[in-house]
């Protein structure tokens, strides 16, 4: 007699659809109720988000300009997805992050979303309003900073936005920063949030539960160094950059996370009025927040390179770390063989403009989960937080919840 699944305990199913990759497991969820209910389960997308096959062995990235979003796998750099963005794309869209499988995204009127492009479930977000202005209209506003990550302790996703509000009637203007709660619905305003800094990049570097931000400390002295915002407490500190000892000019183009090494890639001597540089530094802290661990990874010169750069940018290890996947000037990316410190070709080259890349994971992580559900462990039972109790099956959710201890 043939097993079907109603035979099968929900240990083992569930055992071998956390290993599915992601595609397959969302055309299961039309199996069944159960099978729908298991997979749309939040234990089930930490599971999942752990053991897939996406998490682990195809990790991808996600490039594009303003107008165009892709993805691509780091296992296959000869094809690309083509995404489509889930707020109007006619004004411009940015990037403003990504964790555990959502983005987050907003165009230049102010519109936004957090998303997951592959589950393609969204949530609207409306620009906060400013509390100096209230509800009165100002002339304009601008962007000045952005960042998305996940708060560990809550369970929560956070969007952060620092906006400059202009008044239409005085020309006065005011500073905000606001942070978005996923799990709340709502916008609340970071008051500490330090002003007397140029910031060098407006997108937030996520790392671990914080914010990262290159900027330039314009009082009393001018110097680089990173802000790092966290997402748990919602405070602020200074983390300091690698030191030159002042035989090198130089500036930090990019923070980037290598093989889960906090690393900061750095370019002496640029000119910018030459726009190319003579090499780039790729820096790891060894010892996370401590300024002298700080250790050189790997430098690339133009000598070695396939050709003149403005910049380059590391996106990933790449065959057990012996190649590094790098992208140069927005326009192509090449690999940097370890062993032999040398740029030996050029990949994805039917790859449309390769910038603003960011290391994304496909996953089933989706915003209804995020704030409709908590697990009680020792109950086994999936609990409303509007108190209203909801029927599970106690076999599988005690297998999910009590033998498991995951983390996104």
């Amino acid at each position: 007699m043939a097993t079907t699944s109603h035979d099968l305990p929900w240990e083992i199913i569930t055992d071998i659809l956390c290993r599915l990759p992601l595609k397959d497991v969302l055309r299961y969820r039309s199996v069944s109720t159960s099978w729908c209910s298991l997979i749309d389960g939040r234990d089930f997308v930490k599971l999942h988000f752990n053991h897939s096959p996406e998490s682990t062995s195809q990790l991808g990235f996600i490039f594009g300009g303003s107008n165009d979003l892709c993805w691509a796998a780091f296992s296959d750099l000869t094809s690309f997805i083509r995404l489509t963005y889930p707020i109007g794309d006619d004004k411009g869209i940015t990037v403003a992050g990504s964790s555990n499988g959502l983005l987050a995204v907003m165009n230049s009127k102010g519109d936004a979303a957090i998303w997951n492009p592959f589950t393609r479930s969204r949530r609207y977000i409306s620009l906060p309003v400013s509390d100096h202005f209230g509800s009165f209209p100002f002339h304009s506003f601008e962007i000045l900073l952005t960042g998305f990550g996940h708060d560990p302790i809550t369970e929560d996703y956070k969007f952060l936005l620092m906006i400059e509000f202009n008044g239409i009637m005085d020309h006065s203007f005011t500073r905000e920063v606001k942070v978005y709660s996923l799990k709340a619905r709502k916008w609340k305003r970071i008051d500490h949030f330090p002003s007397n800094y140029t910031y060098l990049r407006n997108n937030g570097f996520l790392f671990g539960n914080a914010l990262h931000y290159w900027m330039v400390k314009v009082n009393p002295d001018n110097w680089d160094t990173i802000l790092v915002f966290d997402l748990v407490t919602e405070k602020c500190q200074e983390m300091g950059l690698p030191d030159y000892n002042g035989l090198e000019t130089c500036s930090c183009l990019k923070l980037v996370d290598l093989r889960g090494s906090f690393c900061a890639v750095m370019v002496p001597n640029y000119d910018p009025s030459l726009e190319i540089s003579e090499r780039v530094d790729v820096w790891e802290m060894k010892q996370y927040g401590v300024k002298e661990s700080w250790t050189k990874l790997f430098s690339v010169a133009t000598s070695i390179a396939t050709g003149p750069f403005n910049y380059l940018v590391p996106i990933a290890y790449l065959q057990n770390g012996d190649q590094v996947l790098l992208e140069q000037d927005g326009k192509k990316l090449i690999l940097f063989y370890m062993k032999t410190k040398r740029v030996m070709k050029r990949v994805g080259s039917s790859f449309p403009y390769i910038c603003d890349t960011i290391v994304f994971v496909k996953s089933l992580v989706g915003l209804d989960s995020v704030q409709t559900t908590s697990w009680n462990s020792k109950q086994g039972k999936n609990i409303n937080v509007l108190g209203k109790k909801k029927q599970s099956g106690k076999k599988r959710d005690d297998f999910l919840s009590k033998g498991f201890k995951l983390v996104l």
